[in-house]
């Protein structure tokens, strides 16, 4: 296999080879890993930070677009308030819960040098306790200062390992404890705006449709409010805590752990989009059949037993359209899911290449590619929660929009629900 010359420096770089000519997979692979992903990973980086300054600009524009008389009318969690109509979901839930995201931000960055500590030190109980004393050349390993033997240096390791481990396992609880305070606490307050805006509703169709919001599209939105710090410092900080100390071992390692995210970046958001455009369709269908179920029932003609009311007509086939909407939100979901998968566990092929070539020739420490290893097994869970966080805001996004929306005029809510289900939903049935 003819091979440029930079590849095998690059090879030499990372993998400390020394020959010219290696083997036609090991430059296949390096290609791949080394060239290929990162490079995309770049530019899909530099895509996605170019469109979200675009939509920034384009929020603001519209934003000063707007008169501020009409931003805000009423007090905090009312109508057209600026806690609800005029702010971003982001906005609204710090503000309404900036206490506890504080607390929540210190008990999370607490749980990192645990992650680091977890990662590092299995890999000194192999290197300096397990392997023999003349056998792989690693000097002797001083713990706090004091100089100790085998097999009292296992049992202080091993003990450290089980004071870390508790510690991040009582911070994480604290973190769990405090953002189901966060999540009850935007649920009340979204509800609490909600029933304000009933009870000022004359029409009970208008009440059923705000009663469908309360039940069902408030609580993913509190749910995601305690997610919105915790996620992006604790997963997100597992995956760069694990993603430095793999580099720390070996560049190759670190990179051949995130040979697949190109490919998940690329496919998974696609989906995402579609998704999210479904359940908002849902949303619609559901609050249109509600309000089917909740109108004015209209007393059949005399004689006419056999044939069937108008408003049952129309409530079955709304039935049917979001059956077919509910089916199809499954089907996107299942993709996803597969689709991470399958990238997910294609990714050891590549860890294991080059992990396991390293070792057989005596470039990595076994005790680095053990870390190695579970250092790659903290990244797949942390990428799949940073997943599954954008996928949780996106729908949190949409949800609140639709609460937001039902929370104006009556006239506002219903062009913003009736004309999709009409489009959409009634029209496939």
């Amino acid at each position: 296999m003819l091979t440029p010359p930079i590849i095998h420096e690059l090879i030499h770089w990372t993998l400390g080879l020394d020959h010219a000519h290696a083997h036609w997979w090991i430059d296949l692979v390096t290609v791949v890993v080394l060239v290929v992903a990162p490079a995309w990973t770049a530019w899909l980086a530099a895509r996605s930070g170019l469109r979200w300054a675009a939509a920034r600009r384009d929020r603001v524009r519209k934003g000063r677009a707007v008169p501020s008389s009409a931003a805000s009318t009423g007090a905090a969690g009312r109508p057209g308030s600026r806690e609800t109509g005029a702010v971003p979901l982001e906005a609204y839930v710090v503000r309404a819960t900036s206490r506890l995201q504080v607390r929540l931000v210190l008990l999370s960055v607490l749980t990192l040098p645990a992650a680091w500590l977890l990662l590092e030190i299995p890999k000194h109980i192999i290197n300096h306790a397990l392997a023999d004393d003349a056998g792989d050349g690693h000097p002797k390993m001083a713990f706090l200062g004091l100089h100790l033997g085998r097999v009292e240096l296992l049992f202080a390791l091993c003990a450290s390992y089980l004071a870390v481990l508790t510690l991040s396992g009582l911070a994480k609880y604290a973190v769990n404890r405090v953002r189901g305070r966060v999540n009850e606490r935007l649920v009340r307050r979204l509800r609490l705006a909600i029933v304000r805006r009933a009870r000022g509703e004359r029409s009970a169709e208008r009440r059923a449709t705000l009663a469908a919001v309360a039940v069902q599209e408030v609580e993913p939105i509190g749910y995601f409010g305690g997610s919105l710090v915790v996620v992006p410092l604790v997963q997100g900080g597992t995956l760069v805590t694990s993603i430095v100390f793999l580099l720390l071992q070996n560049a190759a390692l670190a990179l051949a752990a995130l040979i697949m995210l190109p490919v998940q970046l690329t496919i998974l958001p696609r989906l995402q989009r579609r998704l999210n455009a479904k359940v908002r369709q849902r949303v619609h269908a559901t609050r249109e059949l509600g309000a089917l179920l909740t109108a004015p029932v209209v007393a059949r003609p005399a004689g006419g037993e056999a044939c069937e009311p108008s408003g049952l007509g129309r409530q079955m086939r709304q039935a049917r359209g979001l059956e077919r909407v509910r089916i199809e939100i499954n089907d996107l979901k299942g993709r996803l899911k597969g689709l991470y998968n399958y990238t997910a566990n294609l990714t050891p092929f590549f860890f294991f290449s080059i992990g396991g070539y390293l070792v057989v020739q005596g470039r990595l420490s076994l005790g680095a590619l053990v870390a190695a290893l579970a250092a790659y097994k903290e990244i797949a869970p942390a990428m799949r929660e940073l997943f599954d966080f954008a996928q949780d805001w996106s729908d949190a996004r949409a949800r609140f929009e639709e609460v937001t929306k039902a929370l104006g005029p009556a006239g506002q809510e219903q062009r913003a629900t009736e004309r999709p289900v009409r489009d959409r939903t009634v029209r496939a049935a």
